[in-house]
Formats: structure tokens, sequence, C-alpha cells
């Protein structure tokens, strides 16, 4: 492999094992080479894969990557010098958080969702899944709005000052995209003047 400009830097990825460090370089150019070859040194070093998380932007870069450091590790569990650990690596390698920036996100909500400030059962949904969801909220919003005695005025006044359906739809879409603030942005309507 020729020597590039920037061999100290590529170095330092693999070998400079207790710093966090941020790689950002173009497409080609060897980044995934320089971190699988840093995994496979924190594991050889002892580190339990538990322990390494190596974040990525698409599902395919992550997915070449994991598949990339399987191969390294059975390789060095074939060498016979890191045998016990590559091979508790090569077990560990499935629940490792080697996976885009989203999938880590996620990953984080689900095992910690009370620190998150979110319900125990917390389930993330797909952007379809969380749409049929939106839907089946406004559906029966509406019903709601269009039900209940006690909004009839309220809702008639609306429509007569141009106040539609799809207006508050918006504003419900609006609502639902920033669900953690509404509580404290949100300022309660004062009684009505008797």
């Amino acid at each position: 492999m020729p020597k590039t400009s920037d061999q100290v830097a590529r170095n330092r990825i693999g070998t400079d094992l207790g710093t966090t460090l941020f790689v950002e370089a173009g497409a080609g150019t060897g980044k995934t080479s320089a971190l699988v070859n840093r995994i496979v040194e924190l594991v050889a070093s002892g580190v339990s894969m538990e322990h390494i998380a190596a974040i990525t932007f698409t599902d395919r870069a992550a997915t070449e990557l994991r598949d990339r450091v399987r191969r390294r590790l059975e390789h060095l569990a074939d060498e016979g010098t890191h045998t016990g650990v590559a091979a508790a690596a090569l077990i560990e390698l499935d629940g490792a958080a080697l996976c885009t920036l989203h999938a880590f996100a996620q990953r984080i909500l689900i095992e910690h969702p009370i620190e998150a400030g979110l319900p125990p059962a917390v389930e993330v949904m797909d952007e379809v899944s969380s749409l049929v969801d939106f839907d089946e909220r406004w559906d029966s919003l509406v019903h709601t709005l269009l039900g209940d005695q006690d909004l009839a005025f309220t809702m008639l006044a609306g429509l007569e000052l141009g106040i539609s359906l799809d207006h508050i739809r918006r504003m419900v879409v609006r609502f639902d995209e920033n669900w953690d603030q509404v509580e404290e942005r949100l300022v309660e309507a004062p009684d009505p003047i008797p």
C-alpha cells in the first residue's frame, strides 16, 4: 500500500485507542478500512464489542462496516494470537453499535426510555407506521371536534372566521412534530369574561 500524505492520521486512527476521534473524508479514501482497523485493534486490546460504537450515515455503510469487521475478526480468531477475544467479539458483533446515527439514537431511546423522558415501553415507528398512526389520531380528533356539543359553538365560530379543518390539521401536525415543546410553549387560554 503506497504511503499517503495523511498516513500519520491514518496510523493514529488504528493506534491512538485512548482518544475519541472524528474521522471525516471523501468517498473512497479509506475511512471504512481505517475504522475496521481501529475496531479490531480495540478488540485485540481487550475492549468488549459492547463498549464500541461506530456510527455511519447510511445503512449501506453500516452493513459494509459490520461485514468487514466480521471478516477481520474471523481472520484474527483463525490466526491464533487473539483467538479468545476475537471469538468473544464475533459472538457480541450482532448486538454491537455498528450502525447508522438513526439506529444508534433508536437504540438509546429503547434501552433508556425513562432517562430520555419517554414512557417505559417506547416503540420507535418507521415513517409509514408513524403516518398511519397520526392519521388514526387525526380521525379521532375530528370526530371529537365535530361530535362534541361543548365544542359546537367554537367550531362554528372558527368556520365563520375562515378556519378550516385543513388549517387545524396543519396546526396539529406542527404540535405532533414538536410534541416535546407543546406543554412549555402553549399558553393556557384565560377564562372567558362573564
